[in-house]
């Protein structure tokens, strides 16, 4: 056990004490033990992140459109399989489950009857999976379940989804200056935290740093999420069949380290309020750092996964709504539509827009085999690996 020191929490406590211990300790650790430590993390401590009255708002917090296109994309993914009858969606990210809840009453209302599926939540906190199920009990009965991790996942033949996951995966910070890259790490004082440079010591790390680009203006800060990389490959390990669906802030590579992003991605959010010192208040923020979409391609493809699809949260939505629509005309008529025309198209409105979610929310496909359609989505998507900056695929790259 652990006590606070004055002027401390017990969360900044417990990390100066390590490093009083230790020594000076990665910014990836740190951030790892703000986010997610299991009794004084921000993700690990009851409280409302997400919409007017948290922290942040997100595609889920908009309203119910957002799963209802989900949900049917993933219907679209289940026929591109054939509908098979084992069908499985895991949702990773789940957060309070409102998504989860979302997806779920779509397609229980959708057209086609025969569907039979799980749903499975990743969730690595004890706590929040107590949340969940207590949220989710009465719904949908002997339809969902739970694993604490990726590893504890059987064979999926059907689609693995997350929204705004990887934005919340602690990242490596870097530096560069004197014509090399440093590793940031954390340090502190009797008062607070600060940063320290230190050569780069994690032979992962070196290897990332090696696909960036040399900074032209100095000093250049910016983000490895090798989190991510893993995490991906993990997947494709327990992907048999079918899709990964990635929904998140982030760029191609090309984008992500351009020269004049000298600060890189890293933000902190409090109360709808935006600030750039992730060492303020470990426990008490949230941090998040934007995902590099040509680097998650890369580990999907080394792990045997193919490239489908990739665009804008804007162009995504323009092709699935225009299938969505016209099921419900199919099913309905026009007057099916009549209840849309307001409550749905107004969400939809602030989910599309280039200047609000449209453009800075980006969807990556990932797929066990080329020959599976991807779903109306992905429509008007840019070809994918030109998009990512990505050399013309021409088998497994491992």
């Amino acid at each position: 056990m652990h006590r606070s020191l004055p002027g401390f929490s017990s969360l900044a406590s417990f990390i100066r004490e390590q490093i009083l211990r230790h020594g000076p300790v990665p910014f990836s650790w740190f951030m790892e033990q703000a986010l997610y430590h299991q009794q004084h993390g921000y993700y690990s401590t009851p409280r409302t992140r997400i919409g007017r009255a948290g922290d942040f708002d997100t595609n889920v917090s908009i309203g119910k459109t957002f799963g209802q296109i989900l949900a049917a994309q993933i219907l679209e993914m289940w026929s591109a399989l054939g509908k098979p009858p084992d069908f499985s969606i895991i949702e990773q990210g789940a957060e309070d489950g409102q998504l989860a809840i979302d997806i779920l009453c779509a397609i229980e209302n959708a057209p086609d009857p025969t569907i039979e599926f799980t749903y499975t939540i990743v969730e690595p906190i004890g706590s929040k999976r107590t949340e969940q199920r207590s949220r989710l009990k009465n719904c949908f009965p002997g339809k969902i379940r739970w694993v604490a991790n990726v590893a504890d996942l059987r064979a999926i033949n059907g689609v693995f989804i997350s929204n705004e996951l990887v934005d919340a995966m602690p990242v490596h910070l870097l530096e560069y200056g004197e014509n090399r890259w440093y590793e940031l790490y954390v340090t502190c004082s009797e008062k607070a935290f600060a940063f320290v440079s230190s050569p780069i010591l994690s032979s992962g790390l070196a290897d990332a740093v090696k696909k960036l680009p040399v900074p032209v203006n100095t000093p250049y800060r910016t983000e490895v999420n090798l989190s991510a990389l893993r995490w991906m490959s993990e997947i494709a390990s327990r992907l048999q069949n079918g899709f990964v669906l990635t929904v998140d802030y982030g760029y191609s590579r090309d984008e992500y380290y351009k020269a004049d992003r000298m600060g890189g991605t890293l933000a902190c959010y409090s109360g709808h309020r935006r600030s750039f010192n992730p060492l303020e208040d470990p426990g008490g923020i949230d941090i998040t750092a934007h995902a590099d979409f040509t680097s998650l391609a890369e580990s999907a493809e080394c792990a045997g996964l193919h490239l489908a699809g990739y665009t804008d949260q804007h162009h995504f939505m323009v092709g699935a709504t225009e299938s969505y629509l016209r099921q419900i005309e199919r099913e309905n008529g026009l007057s099916g539509l009549q209840p849309y025309q307001h409550r749905f198209l107004r969400k939809l409105q602030t989910l599309m827009h280039p200047a609000n979610m449209g453009m800075a929310f980006k969807c990556l496909l990932l797929a066990t085999s080329a020959e599976l359609q991807a779903p109306s989505g992905f429509k008007y998507a840019p070809e994918p690996r030109h998009a990512l900056g990505l050399r013309p695929f021409t088998g497994n790259a491992g």
